[in-house]
């Protein structure tokens, strides 16, 4: 691990906390809106049926209600994070009363409880993804991305290719919904060799490829 990189990435975040503050509760619901708008015109989200999205934080990122309630009641097939201290797994979610049932985590987003079996969409028969939906601190028109820190989406990506090359699949769409204010001029983000780009991000102003 390169302790200069970690350095810079932990002081990015930092600085990206205040900025993210400043964005007001009405500004987020909009942005949040245009952004749910790009993604229902991407052609291969129409075309797919195994989506996972992140449930978002009440504050300083997109908000993905919107987003679960549609893929619920639109008959495709929502995914969503299950994580321990080092693992995450995508499962998947019933219908809207599963989800607003969900208990609440230590970070003040419902998640779904362990002592509850879910189908996983990379069991030995499951079928996968067709699209991850990611949240972050920060993005850039490279389309690199930093997250929290704790590697979770980094893994998962490589995860979700491994299963999908095993199984004859397609890997699936990553797709990042970002803010207008995190998205940072190229060379700001710092970059590890564990750093995974991104297939898209869409913002509310642009998709960018």
């Amino acid at each position: 691990m390169n302790t200069a990189i970690v350095t810079l990435k932990r002081q990015l975040r930092k600085d990206m906390a205040l900025k993210l503050e400043q964005v007001t509760a009405s500004e987020l619901r909009r942005q949040s809106d245009q952004v749910f708008n790009r993604l229902q015109e991407l052609e291969y989200f129409k075309k797919s049926k195994n989506i996972s999205v992140f449930i978002s934080m009440p504050t300083c990122e997109i908000l993905t209600t919107k987003i679960i309630h549609h893929l619920l009641k639109s008959g495709k097939h929502c995914f969503i994070p299950r994580c321990t201290k080092t693992t995450m797994d995508m499962v998947k979610l019933s219908n809207l009363e599963d989800f607003n049932s969900l208990p609440i985590n230590k970070w003040n987003i419902p998640e779904p409880s362990f002592e509850q079996p879910r189908e996983n969409a990379l069991d030995e028969n499951g079928s996968g993804l067709d699209i991850i939906l990611i949240p972050g601190v920060a993005f850039d028109k490279d389309k690199n991305r930093i997250g929290h820190g704790k590697g979770y989406y980094d893994r998962c990506i490589r995860k979700c290719n491994a299963w999908a090359d095993k199984h004859g699949f397609q890997r699936p769409k990553t797709v990042a919904l970002a803010l207008n204010e995190q998205i940072l001029n190229v060379g700001i983000i710092p970059l590890e060799e564990t750093d995974q780009r991104l297939d898209c991000i869409l913002t509310p102003d642009s998709v960018i490829y």
